[in-house]
């Protein structure tokens, strides 16, 4: 069974924002058919401390918020703000 991957309104927004040669860079990683195979044998995402179903993905000062649910294989994107602001917002 493949992962059902999902992309909040925020995520949306919040992508258009960054500038552009870091959003291609993440359009690359987030729209890859790669990452609905297994997303969690991708080395770049990283479990957030103290959160069981919360990841974070790093691109150079901007990091994406994420909610793995393994059991119902969901991927769900929620956030793309640059380091100092996402964890103001995210989870």
């Amino acid at each position: 069974m493949t992962w059902k991957i999902r992309y909040s309104r925020e995520f949306y927004k919040e992508l258009a924002q960054i500038p552009a040669n870091t959003r291609r860079q993440i359009e690359v990683f987030v729209f890859d058919p790669l990452l609905q195979e297994n997303p969690l044998a991708f080395s770049k995402i990283e479990k957030l401390v103290g959160h069981d179903q919360y990841y974070k993905v790093r691109f150079g000062k901007y990091r994406l918020g994420l909610r793995i649910d393994k059991d119902q294989k969901i991927l769900e994107f929620r956030r793309a703000r640059h380091r100092k602001d996402i964890y103001r917002k995210f989870p």
